[in-house]
């Protein structure tokens, strides 16, 4: 079963990062060292993949907005820590599959970003997060790539 709802994702809704607007960070470096920890983090936490994966396109010129939207992921994480992925034994064993991708969400490039999360039971056991590599012309067409793409 495919069914294309929206993932929850920890960035604001209508937050807009452009590689191009902002003031520059003095040091990249404490930038580059936490997107580091939390494309680590996410291979555990597909809460926060798809905001981990946009603010990592921008490591090699970080600018004040992407820190900001950084230190908002790890507040997020901070108040969910208890959280994680939980396999009930005795359940039914159904595999579930959602899906869903955004219109030119990245303001750089205009590419679309394609989500699915696919759970075995109670618990997830496929997730992604990626950017399309083409510029789609219609909603439709994004999620069309992004059904393809999951299946």
């Amino acid at each position: 079963m495919l069914d294309c709802k929206p993932i929850s994702t920890p960035m604001e809704v209508n937050a807009k990062l452009s590689a191009y607007e902002g003031k520059d960070l003095e040091d990249a470096t404490m930038y580059q060292q936490l997107v580091g920890s939390l494309i680590y983090l996410k291979l555990t936490r597909l809460d926060i993949s798809f905001a981990v994966g946009i603010v990592s396109r921008c490591m090699q010129s970080p600018k004040k907005p992407h820190l900001e939207a950084v230190q908002r992921i790890l507040r997020d994480v901070k108040g969910i820590i208890h959280m994680g992925l939980l396999y009930k034994r005795g359940e039914e064993c159904k595999l579930l599959g959602y899906c869903d991708a955004d219109y030119a969400r990245d303001y750089d490039t205009q590419q679309s970003t394609t989500e699915y999360i696919f759970s075995l039971g109670s618990g997830v056991v496929s997730w992604c997060s990626k950017r399309q590599p083409t510029v789609s012309l219609s909603t439709i067409e994004i999620e069309y790539r992004a059904a393809a793409m999951a299946t």
